[in-house]
Parts: structure tokens; sequence; C-alpha cells
């Protein structure tokens, strides 16, 4: 543990806020209160490296992201000791807690260790936590100053310079000494050391706050409530002379910027170095009427904690000037050439009367003759034109002159003001119509017929000889000398009632009430944010010298970056400044519209409904610091499984929930957040505005969600956030059961195949049963009927025959068709025979044909021999059913035609292949039908032929006159035998060839 805390250590220094400039005229301030889960009556906070804030607190300790207060008992998994805290350090990635009962934590990266009476420090209440300049921790409590050596607390004691008793402040100098208030006089240690000195300082005075400036000047306070500066340095001491009806100070502090607050028990005011008040706030503004802790952030933010809650105040992007009492409801804006702002005030009441004011730019206000302005306008040589329902006033050259509405004008006011390029004033009067108005002469329309009686919403000189016009209902007219033209919705126009218009780098951009939309060629072409949103509520526009176009609209000012085509029209890049940069009220949309104008310091300055504020485009703060995002809890719908990578989540989890944040401070709510789900996610997620991340039907398997963000001004952190963590599968989500239902899928499927098969055999056998039953019938037909038929028709002949003298000639008729009848005799009992016999064969194939050759032997007076070699198997049914009926055929040929005295039938079982042959040494084929490949008018050689093919093997057949016939049918292992006895065969074969 004591590497740890000493790590932790090691280059870092004591947290001491960057010097910055005094703070600017805008200040932006924000309450946090109980009901938003503050803490209250908070004495000490502290900031640690990744820019969260942590607060200590009697219920305990809070943590902070600047959007949401997180009350925790437990720190990275690790229990608080107590809840009641009241000390808090961050020191590099170690969070020090100190304990109103005693004893101290320090937690770092899921690891704590606690301090308490066994290593030194008493059981009294811990009132800070320091951190001096070489690394050295130390503990004020009520029993004494404690300093931790190695691993153990040691008191400062009489013999170190401080004497025993109460010491009601402690103090770290930026030189490594320690300045301690004790109820004996102050103190202070030398550099680095635990060695303390008594300093020559009245015991009068008291130590107000724990932190002197990095000068060596610390604030000391009387009973009486003054402040007073003493150097420590010098040992000088003055008074702090406070503003005229200052209270008595209940505390004070000095920030980085050169700024003293001051707590007087109604709110705090800024001072400033000449002591004057720069900003006051108070209650109800601030949270609490009393400041009990103050913390600036490494963002430059000032954090002030108070009885009732926690208090922001940073400096806004746009600065809000103090208006004078003349000047105060919708309020228009011109800057002049010499750098004077015309403030214009558009009403009046009962009270006050409208005024116009000039800020000069040494800071007075001076009044002006001109009252009630609806709107202003610059010429190109300075001279400026304001305009009221009761007047024209023009400022030349440091001169003041006016002219009264005439009374044709109705009392209408003034609705825009333009100055061409001939120095002529454009003049729009709402129910009257456009007018030029030059030496004290009203000209309708400028002598243009169609422009006169037709008032516009607002006038724009382009300085190159045009003016444009624009209308309500997306309508603008341009007048080019004498050629007038107008645009409107069939040319792309659709802004609404066009507020405003602009030149910007050479082209025309026009704004109104629903969008923008700039001049693109011959056509108007929308303008939208880059997310395709119209950029609505535009009540001016300006093209700064700068190069940049501004937008005022109803949510405040925005920055338009360069126009790219897209979806729907030209996108840009707009960067806005809002409520969150110190806007405040609105613009008007209708009158008055002269709300934005350029400064020649090149400052933007604006007005809305009742405040007047400026911007400077080429020196807007900046946030420079990434923010470091951070994952704070991982969640399903049974449990907070918090934040540790490797979490192993349980089977059947599938939804789940990852809260992330980060903490920038000064505008947490334009931090963006892009994160992915790796395992799931192929690309980054842009957030929705929560800092959560939501997944659903999720698979088991490993995964690792990585986050990402950025601040305000859009830096991105350097690396993402991360966390791995594991879903568990069920047994049924495993491989192993993926495979068994792939084995169990196929084993049906062969069952099927096999049930399909059989029923496919027995309906075969079915078949075939009746096919033989029915050639046994027609076997039986033919029997019993046709050939007793023949048998007695030859009975008949030969009785005739004989009863014919035997010289009679007919003798030799009847005996030759005795002759033929008893060959037709003959061959139809060789057909009876075949269709007794199983022509697909459904038995074993070496009885099948022995029985053959055994009824077609004696038949025909020639001998039959059946020869096999090799181990006999089982064959296909297929392929046995087409070996017999092959061989049947061949056999009866042989018997019949060959007239030879042997018929051989040779069955060889090899492992590689089966071979059928049948042959004889008769008187064989002729060329001609070996040729040709039958005989004419018969098809049983090339039955066989078809046969053979069938069954996927070849027929050879090998003849010659007078030396015999060979047929003989080869057929493949894998063709004739079954699948397990091929496969047998095969390897046996294999094996024989090894």
């Amino acid at each position: 543990m004591c590497l740890m805390v000493a790590a932790g250590f090691i280059g870092v220094h004591a947290a001491e806020p960057m010097a910055r400039p005094f703070w600017r005229d805008g200040l932006v301030h924000t309450a946090w209160l109980k009901r938003d889960g503050a803490p209250t009556v908070n004495y000490r906070m502290t900031q640690d490296e990744r820019g969260m804030l942590w607060f200590a607190s009697t219920d305990g300790v809070y943590r902070f992201d600047g959007v949401r207060f997180d009350r925790l008992s437990a720190i990275d998994g690790n229990p608080l000791r107590s809840t009641n805290t009241n000390g808090i350090l961050a020191v590099g990635t170690a969070l020090w807690v100190g304990y109103n009962f005693g004893g101290v934590s320090v937690f770092d990266q899921g690891k704590v260790r606690h301090y308490g009476e066994q290593d030194g420090l008493p059981a009294r209440t811990v009132l800070d936590i320091l951190r001096s300049r070489n690394g050295t921790i130390w503990v004020h409590c009520a029993g004494g100053l404690y300093w931790l050596n190695d691993d153990k607390w040691l008191r400062v004691t009489p013999e170190d310079g401080l004497p025993i008793g109460e010491m009601r402040g402690v103090a770290t100098l930026t030189d490594g000494r320690i300045l301690v208030e004790s109820q004996y006089g102050f103190y202070l240690s030398a550099p680095d050391t635990h060695r303390f000195q008594k300093i020559p300082l009245d015991e009068k005075y008291h130590l107000v706050g724990t932190r002197v400036r990095s000068d060596g000047i610390a604030l000391l306070g009387d009973k009486a409530g003054a402040l007073f500066r003493y150097s420590i340095a010098d040992q000088q001491l003055a008074p702090i002379v406070q503003p005229k009806g200052g209270r008595p100070t209940y505390t004070s502090f000095y920030d980085s910027r050169g700024g003293l607050w001051v707590n007087s028990g109604g709110g705090v005011t800024l001072l400033g170095p000449d002591l004057k008040a720069k900003h006051v706030f108070s209650a109800p503004e601030l949270s609490g009427k009393l400041v009990y802790g103050s913390l600036e952030d490494r963002e430059g933010n000032l954090w002030i904690t108070t009885e009732n809650g926690v208090d922001r105040i940073r400096e806004a992007r746009l600065t809000t000037i103090d208006l004078p009492p003349q000047v105060y409801d919708w309020v228009s804006v011109q800057a002049g050439h010499d750098g004077t702002l015309w403030v214009s005030d558009y009403r009046d009441t009962v009270e006050l009367v409208s005024r116009t004011m000039a800020l000069t730019p040494r800071g007075d206000w001076i009044a002006a003759p001109a009252s009630h302005v609806s709107h202003s306008t610059r010429a190109a040589d300075g001279t400026l034109w304001f305009g009221s329902s009761k007047a024209l006033w023009r400022r030349q050259k440091g001169q003041w002159k006016s002219w009264p509405m005439p009374p044709a004008m109705g009392g209408f006011d003034v609705q825009a003001l333009a100055v061409d390029g001939n120095d002529r004033l454009w003049v729009s009067v709402p129910r009257r119509g456009v007018f030029v108005f030059r030496d004290g002469q009203w000209q309708p329309g400028g002598g243009v017929a169609a422009l006169a009686g037709r008032p516009a919403v607002s006038l724009f000189a382009d300085g190159q000889q045009r003016l444009w016009l624009g209308y309500p209902a997306s309508h603008v007219a341009v007048l080019d000398g004498a050629s007038l033209r107008e645009f409107g919705p069939a040319d792309g126009l659709d802004v609404g009632n066009v507020t405003t218009m602009v030149r910007h780098q050479g082209r025309l951009y026009a704004g109104g009430d629903q969008g923008l939309a700039v001049l693109d060629g011959e056509r108007f072409e929308p303008v939208l944010t880059a997310a395709g949103q119209a950029l609505g509520g535009v009540s001016a526009l300006v093209s700064t010298r700068g190069g940049e176009l501004w937008l005022h609209g109803i949510d405040g000012l925005a920055r338009i970056g360069a126009a790219v085509p897209g979806t729907g029209g030209l996108r840009v890049e707009v960067e806005r400044f809002d409520y969150l940069d110190g806007y405040q009220g609105k613009p008007a949309l209708m009158r008055p519209l002269a709300e934005l104008t350029e400064a020649p310091d090149g400052r933007l300055w604006y007005a809305t409904s009742g405040s007047v504020g400026w911007i400077d485009p080429a020196h807007i703060p900046r946030n420079p610091l990434p923010p470091s995002p951070q994952i704070t809890a991982l969640r399903t719908d049974r449990r907070d499984w918090g934040n540790t990578s490797g979490t192993v989540l349980p089977q059947h989890t599938t939804d789940l929930q990852l809260d992330f944040t980060a903490a920038a401070l000064s505008i947490p709510e334009r931090v963006r957040f892009r994160y992915r789900l790796m395992g799931q996610d192929k690309d980054w997620r842009e957030s929705d505005g929560r800092r959560a991340a939501f997944y659903t039907n999720l698979a088991p398997g490993n995964y690792r969600f990585e986050v990402m963000a950025a601040n305000e001004d859009g830096v991105w952190s350097t690396a993402p956030a991360a966390l791995a963590f594991r879903i568990e599968p069920a047994f049924v989500q495993t491989m192993w059961f993926k495979v068994l239902c792939v084995l169990l899928f196929l084993l049906l499927v062969a069952l099927l195949y096999w049930w399909r098969l059989a029923l496919a055999t027995r309906r075969m056998a079915e078949r075939l049963g009746e096919r033989q039953r029915e050639r046994e019938r027609i076997a039986r037909t033919l029997h019993d009927n046709f050939l007793q038929s023949v048998q007695a028709l030859m009975m008949q002949f030969d009785l005739i025959k004989y009863s014919l003298p035997p010289t009679d000639a007919v003798q030799e008729k009847i005996e030759l068709a005795l002759d033929t009848a008893d060959s037709v005799l003959a061959e139809g009992r060789e057909q009876v025979l075949a269709l007794r016999l199983n022509h697909e064969l459904s038995g074993d194939l070496e009885a099948a044909l022995e029985g053959l050759g055994e009824i077609l032997g004696p038949r025909h007076g020639a001998r039959f021999a059946l020869v096999v070699q090799g181990e006999p198997r089982p064959l296909r049914p297929r392929v046995a059913a087409e070996a017999y009926a092959i061989a049947r055929e061949a056999m009866l040929n042989a018997f019949r035609h060959a007239r030879s005295e042997e018929v051989t039938v040779e069955l060889r079982y090899a492992d590689r292949q089966f071979t059928l042959q049948v042959r004889d040494a008769g008187r064989g084929m002729s060329a001609e039908v070996l040729e040709r490949g039958h005989r004419p008018g018969h098809w049983g050689l090339v039955g066989m032929r078809e046969r053979a093919h069938d069954a996927g093997g070849t027929l050879e057949i090998k003849s010659a006159p007078g030396q015999g016939t060979r047929i003989t049918l080869r057929l493949s292992e894998r063709r004739a035998y079954p699948a397990k006895v091929a496969a047998k065969a095969a390897a046996r074969a294999e094996a024989t060839v090894r």
C-alpha cells in the first residue's frame, strides 16, 4: 500500500490553479440545490485528474460530472468507513477521504487503504487534507497537525515548533511552506519540512479561508469583519477597503485571476484589483447566503458551496453590458465608424421616455436626439440614419439633422432603411410602401411604379448598385438600375417573411422566420444545418470583415460555416451561442430589425428584447482540455454490475445498459459522446444526449464497450474509456448444443430418407408383386389356353395327315405346318418360362442365374456352367436387377441362336470392380450385326446396352463368325456395391496397394 500511495505523489504537485486573466464582464452563474441532488453545508471539495468534482459531506461522498450528482457510500466497490465525511483531496489517481469521527481512507484504482489510530491518527474530526510541494500529505484534525511518513502518521509537536492547542486553519504555500493559525498565533514552516517558527502577527487576526495566493498573500480578518492583506514574504499587513456600504465579512478568498471574492452573509461580491465591485451574486440567485468552500477547476470555473447547495460561476462567451435607464425595451444597435455604439429604445412607458444613447469607446454614455427608433442603418461613408413613426434622423460628420415624417405616412413606424450606391435613402413604411427620401423629398417607389404602394419587410443595398427588397411569404425583388426582377417560392425561396438579407462571398443570403436561403445562380437553395434542420427565426445577418457569416436568430447568435451541397439543400456547420453562453432575451422578427452590427474593432454587437451584448469572433474563449470519458456502471434488469472490466454476466442476459460520463464542467450540456460495443456494432454511434447506451437481444460472447467524449468546442478525448465483459452462454447457446442440433437434424434427415426409401421399396415391391402376379396370370393363360389350343390344333392336323393317303401331295405341306407349329409351341413355352421368372430379381443373383441356366440348358441341348470368382458380396438392388436382366437376355440368345455345346456365366467380385460375363463357343455374330448393334427387328442387344448405362456401367460385346460370343458387364465398386460394402472394398484395395 505504501508503494501505491507514493506512486500517486511522483511528479504530481499541489493543485494550484493556473494563472488566468481577470474575469470578463460576462459571467454565467448556475446553482444546484438539494432537489438537484447537490450536497449542502459542504466545506471541502476537490477535482481529480479526470476532471470530476468530489465533495465530502456528512451523508457521504458526492461525485459530480457537471450534469449529475452521485452520492456514494462506496468508491470503486470499496465501502467508505463512514458516510460522515469532512475532508477530501484528489492526488493523481488516488482519492483521500477524511471522516468526522476520525481516520482517513485512500482509494486508488479499485484498492483502498484505511488509516486509523493503529497508524498514528487520532479518533478526532478530520478538518482538512492537504498536500505540500514535495508531495507530503498533511491532515489537519481536531487533535493537531499530522503528516504521513512512509506508512505512519506523525504529529507535529512542540519540539517541531508548533505548540499543542487548537489549530484554526492550515494553508499550503507554493514554495513548500505551511502556514498554521493556532490559538497562540501564526506559525510558518521551513520549505518542505515539518519545522515551524512563530511569525510576528497579532493574535486578534485570523486566517480567512485556507487559500494563499501564489505570490504569498494571505487574507486575514478581525472580529469586526474587516479584511487585511498579509504579505508572508515581508510580513506586511495592509487593510482592504471594501466598496462603500460593504457589510462585515463572513468569509473571503482570492482567486487565480486576481479577484477577491467577499461573502458578507447575503451573497458574494467579486472585487477587481482596484477593489471595486465587478459582479454581485446574491441570494436567492446564489444557492445560499453563506460561502463554506471554494474551488477553481482546471477549466477556469469557480465553484462555491453554501448551506443550501453548490454554485458555478464561469465566463460567458457573450458579454452583456449594463444599459442606462433610458434604454430598456426592444433595443436596436448600430455601430459607427468611429467605434461609437448607438443603442435605441423602441417603446416608452409612462415613467420613461424612449431614447437613443451612444456608448463611446471610452465607455461613456451620451444622449442622442433620436427616439422611438424602429430601424437604423449605416451608409458606406459612415452616415447614420434613424427612423421612427415621427421623424428621420441623420448623423453625418458628428452633426445631427432631422425631418418630420409627412402626414401621408399615417403615423406608421419605419420598417426598414437602406442607402444605395447613389446615396439615396430607401424607406419602407407599413401600409404605405417603399419611398426614396432625398433632400427632404419623398418619391414613391423611387420612380418605379411596381414598388410604390408595396411595403417591404427588409431592404438591402449590396454595394453593386442593386437594391434588394424582402417581402412576406418568401418573395424577394431586386432593382438593378431600371430593371426589376422578383424571386418567389417557384424559384426555390422558402424562408417565410424575409426579415434580412446580406451579400457574403459574392452570393446573396436571405433569412426569414422560416429559414435561410442563398441565391445560387438563378435559383435560391435552402441552407440547412449539418443535421438537415432549417435555420428559422432569423432576425439579422452580418458578413464580417474577417470573411465570416453570422446570424442572429430566435435562439441567439450563430456562426455559419461554408456551405456544401447536401440532400434537400446546402449543408453548413453551425456554431451556436445561446443562453449557455450568456444570451438573454430574444430578437424581434418584425420591428426593430437592426439587431446585429459589426464594430470597427471586429466585435459583433447584438440587441434583444431587453439586453445588449457583444462577441469578438477573433477572440472567443475556447476550452482546449479534452474530456476524459468514464464508464460508470454496467446494468442489467437483475442488478448493477459496477464498472470493473472483466465482468462475467450470467446466462440468458440479453438486455443491458451502460452508463458513461465525462467531466467537461464549463458547458456540460454541449458535451458529445460516441460509443460502440465491439462484438455488436460495426461503427461508432452518436449519443442522443443521454449518457447511457442500451442494447437488447445480445448473444453470448465477449464484448468490449468503448466511449469517446468531446467538449463544448469539439475537442475529442485522446483515448476511449473501455469496459470488457462476457455473457455466459446457456447450454442451448453453446457450440456443443449447435453441433448436437446439426447431428440430430442430420439423423432426422437420414431417418426420413430411410423411411422414404423403405416406403418406396415397399411400394415398388408391391408394384413388382402385382407385375409378377400379372405375368404369372398371363403365363397361365398362355399355357392353359393358347399353348393348349396350339397343341390341340396340332393334334387335329396330325389326324388329318393320317387320314390322307401317304402319297398325297398335301402330306408334305401338313408336315411343314406341323414343324412350324412345333417351333411356335416351343417358343411359347420359353415365353411362359420367361414370364414366370422374376424379371427384376428379388433374390440371390447367383441362384437366379443358376436356376435359369438349369432350365434353358436341357431345353436346348447345351451344357450350362456358372463360375464365381472372389468373395461374393451383396449388390445394390437395382444393379442386381439390371445385371440379371442383361445376363438373362444374353443367355437366351446363346441357347437359342449360338448352337454352342456350352454356355458359361462368370461373376467376378473384385474390390475395385464387379464383372458379369456370358460367353459361348457357338457360331458367333456377323460383322454386320456387330456394326449395326442389333439384328433387324430384334432389340435385345440395344436393351442390354441401355440397362448397362442406367446401372452406371459399361457393356462390351466381342464376337466373330465361328468363334463364339462374349458379353461383359463392368461396374465400379461405388456403383455396384452398397455404400458400406464399397467403403470396405476401397479400403482393402488401398491397403493392398500400400
